[in-house]
């Protein structure tokens, strides 16, 4: 069953990065006719060549979005993504090292849903879906921990912290690991699922109903929560950036602002008005 076609029209985006080049960029922003999305690849995963797997893994979940037919179903979307990044990646030699991965979250005009594999936060007619897993914030409380103690013990300072890179953060032993939970059709605690090139669990679908919904919010994880507006997206980074730039004390985050930069992380946002 599908619902009517109702026209929609984007309110507000962003899709800005932290990182010191937009050529590093791991998230991808998509608006069709029949779609939008927010993907966010993830900066973990094992390179392709000299490429970055999230970024191999973004533009393949991006393909995939692009080549919907407007009636999809959401598991039609996950093979999809998948199997694009399985033939991206080929023969992956080593299932000890993490495969380039993704998460996105992706409005449906047709079948009126929201559709989510893995962290990306979503907003519906104001009410909030944040995204998150459990092995993230067991990493970002240990990150915050050690940090936190090392500043007291005068080990380290702001500065030399801010310039640490995300994968030599405290947490770097369970992010090179974290991957043995990635789509493990399990109850464990610690399972998560994202587009990784491997069968997606139902477990790790969510479907959101959005059939009647007026606005629509996808967002990734550069931001703190999935923001009513843009404006208050930023400028709740922007607090944080200003009193809290390791993200330590007034958030656990995944690591610093780096000196001289405006996010923290690959930052997107859409908002779009339906009806």
């Amino acid at each position: 069953m599908t619902a009517s076609l109702r026209p929609f029209r984007v309110v507000e985006s962003l899709c800005a990065t932290g990182k010191e080049s937009e050529a590093k960029k791991e998230d991808r922003l998509v608006v069709t006719d029949d779609f939008a999305a927010v993907i966010d690849g993830a900066t973990s995963s094992g390179p392709i060549g000299d490429r970055p797997g999230g970024i191999v893994a973004a533009e393949a979940v991006e393909r995939a979005v692009k080549e919907l037919p407007p009636a999809a179903t959401v598991r039609d979307f996950v093979d999809r993504a998948t199997a694009n990044i399985a033939a991206a990646i080929g023969d992956w030699p080593d299932e000890t090292l993490m495969r380039p991965s993704a998460v996105a979250a992706v409005w449906s005009r047709a079948r009126g849903e929201v559709w989510r594999v893995g962290d990306c936060h979503v907003r519906i007619d104001g009410r909030a879906y944040p995204g998150g897993k459990e092995i993230d914030r067991i990493g970002y409380e240990f990150r915050c921990a050690v940090i936190r103690a090392r500043l007291r013990l005068g080990l380290t300072n702001l500065e030399a912290e801010r310039r640490v890179p995300t994968m030599e953060q405290p947490f770097r032993p369970l992010v090179t690991a974290q991957h043995a939970f990635l789509n493990l059709d399990s109850d464990d605690p610690l399972a998560y699922g994202g587009l990784a090139g491997t069968f997606v669990p139902d477990r790790f679908v969510e479907v959101i109903e959005a059939t009647a919904a007026r606005d629509i919010v996808l967002a990734s994880d550069g931001f703190l929560s999935p923001p009513a507006t843009l404006a208050e997206g930023l400028a709740e980074i922007t607090r944080i950036r200003e009193n809290d730039p390791l993200m330590v004390d007034l958030v656990m985050g995944s690591r610093p602002f780096m000196p001289g930069r405006d996010y923290f992380d690959d930052t997107t946002y859409l908002r779009i008005a339906v009806g």
